[in-house]
């Protein structure tokens, strides 16, 4: 079976260093294969990530269960084309990006979940579409696991990589928060915003789920003279984090 056909494989990427979801069980992230393998996939597939929630919130020895999930994908005409993530550095961000277009995600329901919804918002200047996906009425305790599944498409109107831009390969973040009973919360981001401060952060030096696409160099071929392709990070802007995100 070809990449292109696969399910979506993504990878954990903190710090640009590259980890599977089995790699790293105290980390949210989204769905490998059964044997820890990532398969990056190609601009403009549907598919469908599973974001993976792999223990409840805790506080010393107590335990609270997750009662609410929270998944931003990436679109919007604020989203950022970023610096490499460096552990413990603020975001770099180098241009906006609204030029890179993704279709409306679409989330599935979750078992143990009784209610699922999306927060819709500006993607385009003249146009809404889902800004963040929400599960809810859950009651994950720490002795399990659940995963989220959405459906997007990399790619929507118009190819995700620019014609004239030497870019074999885009790695995009895309925050997740887990919301657990008692008001406790932990949230999957590269840095804190006003809304989630370090003190709910999972990973203190930032961390968040990632997704990696190439570039259909089939119908969408590198620019002549393109010998030393770049690979690009995007990531959502605090503000959007903040409003789509924040309970």
């Amino acid at each position: 079976m070809s990449n292109t056909n696969k399910f979506l494989s993504l990878s954990l990427l903190s710090a640009g260093v590259a980890l599977s979801a089995g790699q790293v069980f105290g980390h949210a992230g989204f769905q490998a294969f059964p044997d820890g393998s990532s398969v990056k996939y190609i601009e403009g597939k549907t598919v469908y990530p599973t974001a993976i929630i792999p223990h409840d919130c805790s506080e010393g020895e107590k335990h609270f269960p997750v009662v609410e999930v929270v998944v931003m994908p990436p679109q919007g005409h604020t989203l950022n084309r970023i610096a490499k993530p460096v552990s413990g550095q603020p975001v770099q961000v180098i241009e906006n990006a609204m030029m890179w277009d993704w279709g409306t995600a679409l989330p599935s329901m979750t078992a143990g979940f009784g209610k699922v919804e999306t927060r819709n918002g500006p993607i385009h200047p003249t146009g809404d579409g889902t800004r963040a996906m929400v599960w809810k009425n859950g009651n994950l305790p720490g002795t399990q696991y659940a995963g989220f599944t959405f459906r997007v498409k990399a790619g929507w109107q118009t190819p995700l990589f620019p014609a004239d831009a030497c870019v074999n390969q885009a790695v995009y973040y895309m925050p997740t928060v887990q919301y657990c009973s008692k008001k406790k919360v932990e949230a999957w981001l590269l840095e804190p915003t006003p809304s989630f401060p370090v003190s709910s952060l999972g990973d203190a030096n930032g961390a968040a789920p990632s997704v990696t696409v190439v570039r259909d160099t089939a119908s969408n071929p590198l620019p002549a003279g393109c010998t030393s392709p770049e690979t690009w990070y995007f990531y959502p802007s605090s503000n959007d984090i903040d409003q789509f995100m924040y309970r």
